[in-house]
């Protein structure tokens, strides 16, 4: 297999798992994190139970199998001009997971730890819509990450 192709694949690779993640990361802001945040703890009945939601599982694993693909691009391509691109969207993607990882996660675990309950606290309403506006704002980010990704595949593979 020539250079050429271990950078394109490597780096192709890398982008499927991205867009994967921000696929996923979307169907959970339109349709989980929104229907959870609508009116807690009444709204948190979906996480209840012994079948209720719980998407960790995905969110353990597909972040990690992506960040090893974007290391695996970034060496691929390191004496490239794409390599800085590369790099951008590691800093993308690792200051999106540092926000994820020390902010929203604790928050919603705050969140689900009141459990579900059948009345709606304002407090906890406010505490939600904050939530979910980062949430956005991580989506952006792993978008802008993916996009950086599109764009070093579209350079040409040229020594720096």
């Amino acid at each position: 297999m020539k250079k050429h192709t271990v950078k394109d694949i490597s780096l192709i690779a890398s982008i499927a798992s991205c867009f994967t993640q921000i696929g996923a990361q979307l169907f959970a802001i339109l349709v989980i994190v929104r229907t959870a945040i609508a009116a807690p703890p009444r709204s948190l009945a979906m996480f209840e139970g012994e079948y209720g939601y719980d998407s960790s599982l995905f969110w353990q694993t597909v972040p990690n199998i992506t960040l090893a693909l974007l290391v695996v691009a970034i060496i691929a391509n390191w004496r490239t001009t794409r390599r800085n691109l590369l790099l951008l969207s590691l800093a993308l993607f690792l200051a999106g997971s540092a926000v994820a990882a020390l902010v929203v996660q604790p928050g919603f675990g705050k969140l689900l730890a009141n459990g579900y309950s059948n009345v709606v606290d304002a407090t906890l309403q406010g505490h939600a819509a904050t939530l979910y506006t980062y949430e956005w704002g991580l989506w952006f980010i792993a978008l802008a990450a993916g996009m950086t990704l599109l764009v070093a595949l579209s350079r040409p593979v040229a020594a720096r």
